[in-house]
């Protein structure tokens, strides 16, 4: 493959940026999650009002799970992409060393 390179710092650091990224959205998540429940109840408790709450709420609770699931996935992947960088740099020290190794046992 020609033209294939890989910077293991900025693959780091787009990794890290990532996690903060998430991290940051999964902030902002729960400040929302909190601003709208201090609106209270605002349908009412009468029986049309109990329905709609009890619509929003299990609405509102299955979207905010599946948001922060997502937020999870997200820092997940960037812990990932830190530790392929990491495992790429690794293994590139390992075949430079091996071939420096070869060359020293071939008197260059």
């Amino acid at each position: 493959m020609t033209g294939f390179m890989i910077d293991p710092e900025r693959l780091s650091a787009s990794g890290s940026a990532l996690q903060s990224v998430a991290a940051r959205l999964s902030s902002e998540l729960a400040s929302f999650r909190s601003e709208l429940a201090g609106f209270g109840a605002p349908w009412g408790s009468d029986d049309i009002g109990s329905l709609i709450g009890a619509a929003h709420d299990e609405v509102s609770s299955w979207a905010f799970e599946s948001y922060q699931d997502a937020l999870d996935e997200m820092a997940s992947a960037g812990a990932d992409v830190v530790d392929i960088s990491a495992q790429h740099t690794e293994v590139d020290e390992n075949v430079s060393r091996r071939f420096r190794g070869l060359l020293t046992e071939l008197g260059h």
